[in-house]
């Protein structure tokens, strides 16, 4: 691939900053291009195959290649923010300008690719100073007014790679913690790449030590939780439910999830597990197979898992076999019996389910005549 780059396109950010640490680089690579991003792209996508995305309002485009590995290009640029929170306004810029409008030292290095020069770092901000000795800092005091996204990528740096902020950066955080939107699309975006870090609790945690309001404290606790989720969605026959949506129902304050500006699906992922506890007293609760069976099936997948990773082991059954125990006989067998269509007929099936799962194996028959019992007595078993 690297044959089908100009001497002008430079690896920058991340993937420089994990070579230098010895760490595997993630699946997306971030280049820079100085001039047009799109020509390369479209060099690239011929000789590894792949899809283009080109976003010009951004000088950016992208090669998108099997397995979802993504190559970004983006061409060298400034921002410049209308409000904090901002999608940014850019322009061309040369390749020192774009490491200088970045948003860590660590973030700020780039690597010639190719030509004369090929394997010199550019490091004009002692990225890799700050590297060894463990440091995060800030580009610029007001980097986390004019984005205050990066206090959450700042967060996540802090807590994956073990940096601790610069006493400038750190009296930054704090000022712009407690001023930190959860209605921020762009505060969530980082919110959600920071719920799958390892350590999110930490990562999360060093939020809340820098004053943001909405986000939980007690990382020790947190991170019991979170490992219990993912335990709990490791479970054979465990539904498929958005991690992400889970772990955000853990790090986000309880009453503060319905302000996070999350995509319908994972915040109804979020709002679910929220009642993971109370799921799960409702279980303890319960005396007979049946009632299990009651609170389960009106139970959303996340609520479920949540309850699992609260100690209610009942689910790992419910799971396992519980929740297929079906009758021999099914709603056209009932209609052909005379059982009008509506909420009588569900009763029935149901009543015949929890039998099977009170009393065990019943033949077709025996099975028949409840439900029609049930049926035309509305209810009453």
């Amino acid at each position: 691939m690297i044959g089908a780059l100009s001497e002008d396109v430079y690896a920058v950010g991340g993937v420089v900053r994990d070579a230098l640490l010895g760490r595997v680089a993630g699946p997306d690579v971030d280049l820079v291009v100085v001039g047009d991003p799109t020509p390369v792209a479209v060099s690239v996508a011929r000789r590894v195959g792949g899809r283009i995305e080109s976003h010009p309002r951004f000088l950016a485009a992208s090669v998108v290649m099997a397995g979802d590995r993504r190559l970004d290009l983006v061409g060298a640029r400034v921002e410049t923010y209308a409000s904090p929170g901002a999608l940014p306004d850019v322009r061309p810029a040369s390749l020192a300008e774009d490491l200088a409008r970045r948003d860590f030292t660590v973030n700020a290095m780039a690597l010639t690719l190719r030509g004369p020069s090929a394997g010199e770092l550019r490091d004009p901000t002692g990225g890799v100073a700050d590297l060894e000795q463990g440091v995060l800092r800030l580009l610029r005091p007001d980097g986390f007014a004019e984005d205050p996204s990066r206090l959450v990528r700042g967060a996540r740096y802090a807590a994956r790679l073990g940096l601790r902020p610069a006493a400038d950066t750190e009296r930054a955080a704090r000022s712009a913690g407690p001023r930190l939107d959860p209605s921020s699309a762009r505060v969530v975006d980082e919110l959600e790449r920071l719920a799958w870090e390892d350590d999110a609790a930490a990562a999360s945690g060093a939020l809340a030590e820098w004053g943001v309001p909405w986000l939980r404290r007690d990382v020790v606790a947190m991170r019991r939780e979170v490992d219990a989720l993912d335990r709990a969605l490791a479970v054979p026959g465990a539904p498929r439910v958005d991690a992400v949506g889970l772990r955000l129902s853990v790090l986000v304050r309880p009453d503060d999830i319905p302000r996070l500006a999350l995509g319908g699906p994972l915040a109804r992922t979020a709002r679910a597990a929220r009642d993971g506890s109370g799921c799960a007293r409702a279980l303890a609760a319960a005396t007979r197979p049946s009632e299990i069976a009651a609170v389960l099936r009106r139970t959303p997948d996340a609520t479920a898992v949540a309850a699992l990773a609260h100690g209610a082991d009942v689910v790992r059954a419910w799971w396992g076999g519980m929740r297929d125990v079906a009758p021999a006989i099914d709603g056209n067998v009932l209609l052909r019996a005379g059982v009008p269509a509506g909420e009588g007929l569900g009763r029935a099936l149901d009543a015949v389910r929890d039998a099977l799962l009170d009393e065990g194996p019943s033949d077709r028959d025996a099975q028949l005549a409840l439900a029609l019992r049930v049926a035309r007595q509305g209810g009453d078993r």
